[in-house]
Order: structure tokens, then sequence, then C-alpha cells
């Protein structure tokens, strides 16, 4: 496989902040902490955190998703990081865009 070209090389993945107003982020905040206190698990609640897969020549987002909770975003972003080293672009964001 001399001629593959891994997705890695053309895009990055990592997590960022949920866009939205500051209201939005505030209502999202206190929903995780109420859910927390709730269920006595801190990492419930809203999703505050996306899955960002961006082009690396450009800058431009090329996938933005909700990364779930912390435990669930570190394994969502370890998974987007194998596949990235393991498939082309092409097939990298027609898996991921269906996700």
């Amino acid at each position: 496989m001399a001629d593959f070209e891994a997705a890695s090389e053309h895009l990055i993945a990592y997590l960022a902040p949920r866009e939205g107003s500051w209201w939005v982020k505030s209502l999202r905040s206190l929903a995780t902490i109420a859910a927390g206190l709730m269920t006595h698990d801190l990492e419930s609640g809203p999703s505050v955190t996306d899955l960002v897969v961006m082009r690396k020549d450009t800058g431009r987002p090329v996938i933005r998703m909700s990364a779930g909770t912390l435990a669930e975003a570190s394994d969502l972003l370890r998974r987007v990081r194998d596949d990235l080293d393991t498939m082309r672009v092409e097939e990298f964001v027609l898996k991921w865009r269906r996700e």
C-alpha cells in the first residue's frame, strides 16, 4: 500500500467548547451541575464539548458534533484519531458524517 495516504495527513481532530450564546452555555452548565447533584454522577447532563475535525491547510471545520459527557468525549476523540491514522480522507468523512 505504497500509495496510502492517511486522513491524518490532511485533517486534525480536537475537543472544543460547544458553540452558543452565553445564555445557552450558562443553561448547559447549570443543567450539568443539576444532573450531577441528582444522580451523583458528575459527568451526566448535557454535553458541553464538541468534537471538531478540521482541515490542516485551511483551518475549515469538516465535522462538528456533540462529544457527549467528558468520558464519552475522551473515547470519541481516541476513536476518531485512530480512524484518521488508518483511513483515507474520503473513507473517514463518509463514516463520521453518518455518525
